[in-house]
Parts: structure tokens; C-alpha cells; sequence
């Protein structure tokens, strides 16, 4: 997965890091809760039941916990 965080004071793209991100997919589900980001299930080959939070100030992805989770989902 790669992205980029937009600033648009400055109307500049930064790259966002990639270590600990998702997989590629597409058809997810993508909410900012306070300063990060959750981003779950999805589409790449089959329906996706797992995610990751993005911490915006940090550029740091973590893991989200699979156990209670929704199920495998997309949003197309």
C-alpha cells in the first residue's frame, strides 16, 4: 500500500510510511478517530477481515486486532 498525506496550508503531498501498512486493496473502509486513522477490510483477490490505524503524527502504521472484528467486507 502506498499513500500520501495532504497539507493543505502548504498544498503539499508527503509520502506515508509503508512499514506496517495493509496490504493493497481496494473497496475499504477508512475513519479518522482523533489523530489516526482505521482502516478496514476491502478488496484484493477475495474479501479482506483485517486493517490498521495510521498515526498521522507519528507516520507510524500498527496492527488493529482481528478477534471480535466485523467480517470480511468491502464498500463497493
Amino acid at each position: 500500500m502506498k499513500g500520501a498525506r495532504y497539507n493543505p496550508v502548504a498544498d503539499t503531498w508527503t509520502p506515508t510510511s509503508t512499514t506496517g501498512a495493509p496490504t493493497a486493496r481496494s473497496g475499504h473502509n477508512a475513519v479518522w478517530a482523533g489523530s489516526q486513522m482505521v482502516v478496514w477490510g476491502g478488496f484484493n483477490g477475495g474479501l479482506l477481515g483485517d486493517g490498521a490505524r495510521y498515526n498521522a503524527s507519528g507516520n507510524t502504521w500498527a496492527a488493529v486486532a482481528v478477534s471480535g472484528a466485523p467480517t470480511a467486507r468491502d464498500a463497493r
